[in-house]
């Protein structure tokens, strides 16, 4: 490898509160589809609401869940291991394991501790000591009243102060602030379940301790309770009113009990359900729900309204009772549906409001639980072509996207290519969607998709049941289920079937067609993981394995397959080889051939890289292309290196050092590289933490995109009437659109 020659990267407007400069971006899709989790309600504002995602984005609304907006993710991201916590002046929540504070409604975030450590590290106080151990799990407040402090340290009779005293529970222990998070102490060691302030008490299930205090969280008395039965709280609720207190706690294999004495005594209030979760707003003692959250087994709600006589199911998606308006991907695409870790929320003030999140949706109660509403998008009437639903985004796009196609004969039709929920059309230029995946036997990712250029409505599709491949956890080999292939639609989507015979039974990665072939027969190149290059000379009825010589012994992984639109050359990527949990034994890397896929030849064997991703090939010059990589552990090897004389030396433009200094972490996952279509000196490289980077001077020097709120960017495509607009695909954050320059 070259040593690279060029000028520094420069990284403009990289700081991180710098995003709300620039022109705000919008984002596009069918919504959902993905796990949502901590759903939550302010109690100080009936509108607000917040709620995460497993890809790492959390989300806010101000007007009860109608409409969402992505929180920027320098200033929070991966909040789905907490629920927030809101007190009257502040809302606190989790960004990794660090505690983060709002004063604005959860539109900005600041750290709670000051820290000069590593992001994903425990949150630190000054002295270097850390504050708590391990990412919290459980926030809770208690606001005190006291005597107001003069100068002099005295009290002055009558004047009342108010403080707050924060907790935080790990999975090592609860730690205790006294003054809103300046100071901690650590008031309990073990795994923390739950903790709740309600009343003069502060109640926490430490391991298989139940303990409560009476002077918020200084001292801590041990409650035994003979009905655990070896096992302790999974979770507490209570609630208070007219100088009557209630709470509730479910048990592993024992069930929910009750106490009305503030945790003196527990009773058997219900035996046969294995909850693991349970909510009371604050205020109505009588009305509760516990819920069972997981893949396994039952799962549910039960609701009671009248202290925890009695109970009954009120989230019912299925069946004659029904009360579930259901989502797009459980009547389209028929998901089944559990209850994700955390995923049920209350008003604290008032029990008629509450949230459930699943795998793949988002509902909303306003009766109590009589009714649930779908909240992840909203519908909007049905296709005029073949009568399927479609809906309009709320600004939920929670899932990964791969590609966003503009139809080539008929301007206003859209498509998105997913993970997990295939692909989605739109009629009218964004505005709605609906799904599309139809026919299609891998229907859960659509990787690429090449129009006909001949043919109006005509689509081909590399598919599989395999999703999120070249991501780490897509690295390793297939399952003996794993499965895909090349697919066709005549009717603009609305259905698919299988191309032609020939394809082996392997995950499709990509499609690319022959430039020389215009119409047909046409001829087309795949790539199946494990299987290489897959070559096709009769529009795609036939397939002929074409994979002499490509890839390195052991490492067949091939990703991504281009043909040069002068030089007809193709070019493959192959990518990751993962065993087990760290080792890369084979390393990847970009593939030549020069006479259709006869034969081919290693131009990155220099290189040694583990983990290579996409590539680009300038239109103009057939000897210069931008390949992408990522860091695996121990190879510090991410980023874009380029060469401009076919193969023979390469250089590494921008990499994992150069990433670093604009956020952490200090590693680079980089698998997506695009050149402008009428500026192919302006390279764009998205990355899975970093956000998306653009250089305008073929790699020399690079700025980021802060506008846009998700910092996982793949692919971006432009609007072919007005190339300044450009489109950008997430790694589960949907398709945002924007100027196409930071």
């Amino acid at each position: 490898m070259s040593r690279r020659r060029l000028a520094p990267c420069v990284l403009a407007s990289c700081a991180l509160g710098a995003f709300a400069a620039e022109q705000p971006w919008q984002v596009l899709g069918i919504g959902g589809g993905g796990g949502m989790f901590t759903p939550a309600t302010s109690p100080y504002d009936p509108e607000l609401m917040l709620m995460s995602c497993d890809m790492s984005g959390s989300y806010r609304s101000t007007d009860g869940g109608k409409h969402w907006e992505m929180i920027h993710w320098s200033q929070l991201h991966s909040s789905l291991g907490c629920r927030p916590l809101f007190t009257p002046d502040s809302i606190y929540w989790v960004c990794g394991s660090e505690l983060r504070v709002s004063r604005d409604k959860g539109k900005t975030w600041t750290p709670v501790v000051v820290t000069g450590g590593t992001a994903g590290l425990p949150s630190r106080v000054s002295g270097g000591q850390a504050a708590w151990t391990g990412a919290p799990t459980r926030l809770a407040a208690r606001a005190t009243v006291g005597l107001s402090d003069r100068a002099d340290g005295k009290s002055t009779a009558g004047q009342a102060s108010r403080a707050t005293t924060l907790f935080v529970g790990t999975d090592a222990g609860l730690w205790r602030s006294p003054d809103g998070g300046k100071t901690w102490a650590e008031c309990a060691k073990g795994r923390c379940y739950a903790v709740l302030a309600l009343g003069s008490k502060v109640h926490a299930s430490i391991d298989l301790k139940y303990l409560v205090s009476s002077d918020d969280g200084k001292t801590w008395d041990e409650v035994k309770v003979p009905l655990f039965d070896g096992h302790g709280f999974q979770a507490l609720a209570g609630a208070e009113a007219g100088g009557k207190s209630r709470l509730f706690g479910v048990v592993f294999k024992v069930g929910i009990l009750k106490s009305e004495d503030e945790g003196k005594t527990w009773a058997l209030a219900d035996q046969f359900r294995d909850c693991n979760d349970i909510h009371m707003a604050s205020n109505q003692p009588e009305v509760s729900y516990a819920v069972q959250e997981g893949r396994r087994g039952e799962h549910g709600v039960w609701r009671t309204r009248d202290g925890g006589k009695t109970w009954e199911n009120c989230f019912r998606m299925t069946g004659p009772k029904a009360n579930v308006e259901r989502s797009w991907v459980q009547t389209e695409i028929h998901w089944g549906y559990y209850i994700t870790p955390l995923g049920f929320g209350i008003k604290p003030d008032d029990p008629k409001v509450a949230m459930v999140t699943t795998q793949g949706d988002i509902y909303i109660t306003r009766d109590g639980g009589d009714s649930w509403q779908q909240a992840m998008n909203t519908p909007a009437g049905k296709q005029p072509d073949d009568g399927r639903p479609r809906f309009a985004s709320n600004g939920l796009e929670v899932t990964s996207c791969w590609e966003y196609l503009f139809d080539p004969f008929e301007r206003n039709r859209r498509y998105i290519a997913y993970t997990d929920i295939g692909f989605a059309r739109s009629l009218d230029a964004d505005k709605t969607w609906s799904w599309a995946a139809k026919g299609c036997p891998w229907s859960n990712t659509f990787y690429k998709v090449v129009f006909d250029p001949a043919v109006k409505g005509k689509l081909y599709a590399a598919t599989s049941n395999r999703h999120d491949i070249p991501h780490w956890t897509h690295t390793d080999g297939n399952r003996p289920n794993h499965a895909g292939g090349v697919c066709v639609s005549d009717d603009h989507a609305q259905s698919w079937r299988v191309l032609g015979s020939g394809q082996p039974k392997l995950p499709c990665t990509y499609l690319c067609l022959d430039p020389k072939t215009a119409k047909a027969p046409l001829t087309f190149y795949a790539t199946f993981y494990e299987g290489g290059v897959y070559k096709s000379t009769d529009s795609g009825q036939t397939w002929v394995k074409k994979s002499e010589g490509l890839g390195n012994p052991g490492n067949l992984h091939a990703y991504m397959v281009k043909a040069h639109p002068k030089t007809g050359d193709v070019f493959c990527s192959i990518t990751a080889h993962r065993v087990g949990a760290r080792e890369f034994p084979v390393p990847g890397g970009l593939w030549k051939s020069s006479d259709g896929g006869e034969s081919w030849t290693d131009l990155t064997k220099s290189l040694g890289l583990k983990w290579p991703g996409g590539f680009a090939l300038h239109p103009d010059d057939p000897n210069t292309i931008c390949l992408t990589a990522g860091t695996v552990p121990g190879g510090p090897q991410g980023g874009v290196y380029k060469t401009t004389d076919g193969g023979k030396s390469w250089a590494r433009v921008i990499g994992d050092a150069d990433f670093a200094r604009s956020a952490p972490p200090g590693y680079v996952h980089c698998f997506y590289v695009n050149l402008h279509p009428d500026k192919p000196d302006w390279v764009y490289a998205g990355t899975v933490a970093h956000g998306l980077w653009l250089s305008q001077d073929a790699g020399k020097t690079w700025r980021r995109f802060d506008a846009i709120p998700f910092r996982a960017c793949q692919n971006v495509a432009f609007d072919p009437e007005d190339k300044g607009v450009m489109y950008v695909t997430t790694f589960g954050g949907g398709v945002w659109k924007g100027r196409c320059e930071p």
